[in-house]
């Protein structure tokens, strides 16, 4: 009997309701954490890339704003120059005055622009073939189809 006595003294038996995460808890937490991570290694790097992303977007802005008033005024040259590190819009060969953005758009010295053309636009929307590249620390291209479809490529 004594003997019984000490082995239940030493050994007590566990609590019924021990606190522990169940499968779905870790699983929630794995989900969210692996969320997390692609989120923060998918960021873009630096500043020049931000600076380079928001150049290529004004580009398209400005080459649809071009293909726009081309397509809606016969009567008139619209065109897109694009130069070492700025872009401009003219209007019969003068700088564009109308819209809320006002050109020439000047991008910095971080920022360059090649090759160095003019890009017009027919009353369908129609342009040459041309690719422009965007170089900050590394080089990204905007594609201006004949058809007229301006995109990153």
């Amino acid at each position: 009997m004594l003997s019984n006595k000490i082995f239940t003294t030493q050994c007590p038996k566990p609590p019924e309701h021990q606190a522990a995460f169940t499968l779905l808890e870790l699983i929630i937490v794995i989900v969210i954490l692996s969320i997390v991570s692609i989120y923060v290694l998918t960021r873009p790097d630096s500043a020049s890339t931000y600076r380079q992303d928001a150049v290529i977007e004004q580009i398209i802005a400005s080459a649809t704003l071009t293909q726009q008033l081309s397509m809606n005024d016969s009567a008139r040259t619209f065109a897109l120059n694009i130069q070492s590190n700025q872009i401009s819009l003219t209007e019969d060969g003068n700088p564009f005055s109308g819209g809320t953005t006002s050109y020439p758009l000047s991008f910095g010295s971080q920022v360059t622009l090649s090759p160095v053309t003019t890009v017009s636009f027919d009353t369908l929307g129609r342009t040459t073939a041309i690719t422009v590249a965007v170089q900050t620390d590394t080089t990204k291209n905007v594609c201006f189809e004949a058809s007229g479809y301006v995109h990153r490529c």
